[in-house]
């Protein structure tokens, strides 16, 4: 369907002169300019009132907080652009007359992108509401400018009901989606105060056509598996709401059947939803997420209660909250598009994209993990209020007619109790031991592995998205947080081994990976979905495609040891997340000041939280490198520094976290941890100590599990045992360090449970 609204005379108004645009460009030029695809056009002057009336400014003081409802807050940012934004309609150029030409919402700013339309939902709220607050309420100017951008958006629409976006012959899914939510939002208010009967009718016969169209599995957007599904839910989410508002019940009826089929194609095993075959958290939680939330909302559709809940275990595994905070890191380094190292709830109206995803909660109680309480969105409401500063427009490129939209119908959340429950529920909090593999949509796993002393995280596979980044990917303890995070960003911020003679690198490269049981590549292959619920040691062996750099990753209680070898030349690249008040420093002796690059030749580095200690052991001396980087996380706690070792060939790095407390007073410094699971019939006990001293130790172990003696260990450097016995041995172990440097004998004794 085309509408041909070249020379329409809206209103009844003069008939158009014309001008051009740009100043007075000529036709020719225009057209040339509307040619170049993809590329942005400057930012047009706003109308000057030629043909059609301009809407007035906000009166001076406008708007009054007070006068808002607590739950229509976010209308009042919206309503600070509501006057340019109706007088950004072209009305003095017949061939762009009705075009938002401001680029307030969307780029390319192209008369051909239909996205920029949209706002046409904005324009048409602010005409049929009335509030004590909004002037624009039956606002005749406003309503000629409305009509005549709803006459440009639906000339937009190709015959087949579908919109373009990035050029003009394109039919994209984005438009075509986004655009039936706004144009189902435009014909429910014009309904409810039966204005413009003809344009109705008008954007009935579009929104029949654009839901045929997002509907059609013949179309490319439900090729199998479904890709990019937050453009697909949002078409359905539109869907839902134009059967609604035009009462279609056999449109309402095509619905269920494609939610099923979104459940079956357009989720991963693993639980995320593919954004396009890969997870993405930001996507994922603050625009899919609401979607779904806005389809139950007004269907009821068990589909999406399935959808919901699958994805809220999968974010219980990615989103790692900071001990005793409501906000944390995003294991997002395998995400094939955005970039979002960090979450936080979010109480503020005009910031919560999320909102309506929690019209889930009833139906999903995990998900009120992941969201403000009710107490404090009430807060939040209640500050807005009574804050004296003049309300701050939103800004262009972030005006999405969503958020009010979203915000205002979404259930307030669940109370500070239920949060807490639910975070407390969150997999790596509720247990100490587990492991757990996830699988992509791709030929991708997803490991998480939980220990007494750090939670874990890796991805291995095909990688067919340049921003996704394999293999170990995450350090965190459940008393001090995150210490190592890998990122997908452009930038060198990711954990991975480079080899620079064969230039690869693990995390950027596809890694075939094979598990086995014990602490090296010799114990039996674990098969992957038998990895699921193992909780003893166990080795993850992974190979770049090239065959270049192999990884051997050894689980343990209380850390990692990760051998690497190389064809030459290389470099260990290690993200630590770290706070200004943390103390770093290399095994050495050497300080790393938190803002300062400090390079040495070292065989270790420590980083010491509170009463917790990440010790960084790679054996013998090499150059390391701990530099600064500008990104810092959670209002700048938390700082990313990348910690570089240079080696050759071969390299074991161990990383173990440290209670500090169980070594104050000790004449020698060391730690020893153990931990015994029942499998296969017998009792396997790990066992791990470490030396914290400044001088080389000697520690013997006993315990009715067995004993050992570990000699001279280095500072920093750990020694790893495992026993196996055929029944419980509930008995403590004793642990005695030795050290005899500088002429003296030194002696600690210590017990640990087994």
């Amino acid at each position: 369907m085309t509408t041909d609204h070249i020379g329409r005379t809206p209103l009844g108004l003069p008939p158009l002169t014309r001008r051009g645009f740009l100043g007075g460009v000529g036709a020719a030029s225009a057209a040339a300019l509307i040619a170049q695809l993809g590329t942005a056009a400057p930012s047009f002057a706003t109308s000057e009132g030629t043909v059609l009336p301009l809407v007035d400014p906000l009166p001076d003081g406008a708007p009054d907080r007070a006068l808002f409802a607590e739950n229509e807050q976010v209308f009042a940012a919206y309503l600070m652009i509501l006057s340019p934004l109706a007088n950004s309609v072209i009305d003095d150029d017949e061939e762009l007359f009705g075009w938002m030409e401001d680029g307030w919402q969307r780029l390319p700013n192209e008369p051909f992108n239909a996205r920029i339309m949209e706002h046409v939902a904005t324009l048409s709220w602010f005409y049929s509401h009335e509030r004590a607050w909004n002037p624009y309420y039956l606002d005749p100017n406003l309503l000629g400018r409305l009509d005549a951008a709803l006459g440009y958006y639906l000339a937009l629409q190709h015959d087949d009901g579908s919109y373009p976006e990035y050029s003009p012959t394109e039919h994209h899914l984005s438009p075509t989606g986004f655009g039936t939510v706004a144009q189902s939002a435009v014909l429910r208010d014009l309904l409810s105060v039966d204005e413009l009967p003809e344009r109705r009718g008008e954007i009935e016969t579009a929104l029949r056509a654009s839901s045929a169209w997002l509907v059609d599995l013949d179309r490319p957007h439900w090729n199998l598996p479904v890709r990019y599904v937050n453009q697909v839910i949002a078409g359905l989410a539109g869907v839902a709401q134009a059967a609604t508002v035009m009462n279609d019940a056999a449109m309402a009826a095509s619905l269920s059947d494609r939610m099923a089929a979104l459940l079956e194609h357009g989720q991963a095993p693993a639980g995320f939803f593919n954004e396009p075959l890969t997870p993405d958290a930001g996507y994922n939680f603050t625009v899919m997420l609401p979607d779904v939330g806005h389809i139950y909302e007004q269907t009821q559709d068990p589909s999406a209660v399935e959808l919901a809940r699958r994805f809220a275990e999968w974010f219980g595994y990615i989103v790692v909250m900071e001990p005793g905070q409501p906000q944390g890191f995003v294991l997002s380094a395998t995400s094939g598009r955005g970039v979002l190292p960090t979450f936080t709830t979010t109480p503020e109206d005009d910031l919560d994209r999320s909102a309506l995803g929690r019209a889930l909660l009833e139906q999903v109680p995990a998900l009120g993990a992941f969201y403000a309480t009710a107490a404090e969105k009430q807060a939040s409401r209640a500050a807005w209020a009574q804050d004296p500063e003049p309300v701050q427009p939103r800004e262009k490129q972030d005006s999405s007619a969503r958020l009010y939209m979203h915000v205002p119908v979404a259930p307030d959340g669940v109370s500070t109790a239920e949060r807490d429950a639910r975070v407390a529920d969150l997999p790596y909090l509720r247990e100490n031991a587990f492991t757990q593999l996830r699988r992509g949509t791709l030929d991708q796993q997803y490991a998480f592995v939980r220990r007494p002393g750090c939670y874990t995280a890796a991805a291995y596979g095909v990688r067919p998205y340049a921003s996704q980044r394999l293999g170990t990917n995450a350090f965190w303890h459940p008393e001090a947080g995150m210490f190592v995070l890998s990122l997908n960003s452009s930038g060198p911020d990711d954990w991975t081994t480079v080899d620079d003679v064969a230039g690869t690198a693990t995390s950027r490269s596809e890694v075939t990976a094979v598990h086995h049981v014990g602490d090296d590549t010799s114990g039996a292959v674990i098969a992957p979905h038998d990895l699921t619920g193992f909780a003893g040691v166990f080795t993850t062996r992974y190979v770049t495609a090239d065959a270049a750099v192999t990884t051997d990753v050894s689980h343990w209680q209380d850390g990692l040891r990760r051998s690497m070898t190389t064809t030459g030349a290389s470099r260990e690249r290690i993200p630590l997340i770290v706070g200004p008040e943390d103390e770093v420093a290399f095994l050495d002796g050497t300080p790393a000041p938190y803002d300062e690059q400090t390079i040495t030749v070292a065989s270790g580095l420590t980083v010491t939280r509170g009463d917790v200690r990440l010790v960084i052991n790679w054996g013998a001396e090499w150059e390391a490198t701990y530099a600064p980087t500008s990104t810092s996380f959670l209002n700048g706690t938390r700082s990313q520094r990348i910690l570089t070792v240079s080696f050759a060939g071969e390299l074991t790095t161990e990383l173990t976290a440290v209670d500090l407390t169980e070594v104050v007073g000790e004449r020698v410094a060391f730690g020893v941890t153990s931990h015994t699971v029942e499998r296969d019939g017998a009792h396997h006990t790990a066992l791990h100590v470490i030396n914290l001293d400044h001088e080389p130790v000697d520690i013997r172990v006993v315990s009715a599990s067995g004993r050992e003696t570990f000699r001279a260990l280095a500072p920093g450097a750990s020694g790893y045992r495992l026993f196996r016995n055929q029944r419980r041995l509930p008995a403590p172990g004793v642990a005695v360090a030795t050290t005899c440097g500088e002429g003296r004998v030194r002696v600690a004794t210590r017990r640990f449970e087994i």
